[in-house]
């Protein structure tokens, strides 16, 4: 059974792993059917929706992390400059505060 899968490649399309043999991937001359074509498109798109939702869900998380560290500014103010705690302070109201851009976007 080894010798088989010996001569493959592994191609990973989102959760689904597909062997190919290299006989298989040498052949340029065949073309991909249209359903195959379709499958691997609806593939790609799932797994580039997931990995975008990836990405906010990382972009949230470091978000919140960076308000985990302005309020620790803010807390030991005593050891920041004045200017430093105050650009801190900017940073924490501009991220609690709705933009009113969106908001309008939003409603229209």
């Amino acid at each position: 059974m080894e010798d088989k899968n010996k001569d493959a490649k592994v191609i990973n399309l989102s959760k689904e792993a597909k062997v190919v043999s290299n006989k298989q991937m040498d052949k340029p001359n065949e073309k991909m059917s249209y359903e195959q074509l379709e499958n691997i498109a609806h593939q790609l798109s799932e797994q580039s929706r997931q990995l975008y939702q990836k990405l906010q869900e990382a972009n949230m998380a470091n978000v919140f992390k960076r308000m985990d560290y302005l309020f620790k500014v803010v807390e030991f103010s005593s050891s920041f400059s004045d200017a430093f705690v105050l650009n801190c302070t900017s940073e924490i109201q501009d991220l609690m505060t709705p933009d009113t851009t969106e908001n309008k976007e939003k409603v229209e």
